[in-house]
């Protein structure tokens, strides 16, 4: 299995801080928000991880990796991008990751603003039993906090039977984490899904169309999660894990 990890977003919403200094490397508990998601993966055992950047960025995580050993081969993926006017998206640099690093395997897809207690293993093991596209999801403590992301249900084995992206009135608690698992074989369909001139910027418009095409789950996560989008939730998630 190959991880990859989504790392080339700007961080707007947190200017100043992620001016000169991707969010994936700010200082989260005694490490970096990637610190913490190497040490989640680690449990994995996968055979290599990528991590895609834009090009204001990589030499930045080039530097980051090489200053350390991890158990696994890593390598950084530059899309090219310089701005936030021109990045690719979400879908586009998880596209350009498996055509430019000729992925071909079962493929997990961290986002790189992901702090959470939950084990990746577990999740792991789940979805390979689907032998599924699966996605990880949380149960918000109150359902109106869901507008903010992807809102889903499940029937009883976790496949997912509705799904919807940032409602006004969300339908239940349940929301998509930037944690996902395509099998192998699933991964024509993501290229396909671009290839047909649609949105290339949120995965979550993505799960909409592989559900209307197919079968996709989730598997609940338990105990912290943090999606770091701003500077509240990143000062929030520092005191979590302080």
């Amino acid at each position: 299995m190959t991880v990859l990890i989504l790392a080339a977003g700007y961080g707007t919403r947190m200017y100043p801080l992620t001016e000169n200094t991707p969010k994936a490397l700010l200082p989260i508990g005694e490490g970096s928000i990637l610190a913490f998601l190497m040490e989640k993966i680690k449990g994995l055992a996968p055979q290599r991880v990528v991590l895609v950047s834009n090009h204001r960025y990589a030499e930045a995580f080039r530097s980051w990796l090489s200053a350390r050993s991890f158990p696994f081969p890593c390598e950084v993926l530059d899309d090219g991008s310089t701005s936030d006017a021109d990045r690719l998206g979400s879908i586009g640099d998880i596209v350009f990751s498996i055509r430019e690093g000729k992925i071909q395997d079962d493929l997990m897809v961290l986002g790189s603003d992901n702090l959470f207690d939950a084990d990746l293993a577990d999740f792991h093991r789940f979805a390979a039993g689907t032998g599924e596209i699966t996605l990880a999801a949380y149960a918000l403590p109150d359902r109106f906090q869901a507008h903010r992301y992807g809102v889903l249900s499940a029937d009883p084995d976790g496949r997912i039977t509705a799904f919807v992206e940032k409602p006004a009135d969300p339908p239940s608690n349940l929301v998509s984490t930037a944690i996902y698992f395509f099998p192998r074989a699933a991964l024509p369909r993501v290229l396909e899904y671009l290839s047909s001139s649609r949105s290339s910027d949120t995965i979550g418009s993505l799960i909409s169309w592989l559900i209307a095409h197919g079968r996709v789950y989730a598997h609940p996560f338990r105990g912290r999660w943090f999606d770091i989008g701003d500077s509240a939730s990143y000062e929030a998630a520092k005191k979590s894990w302080d």
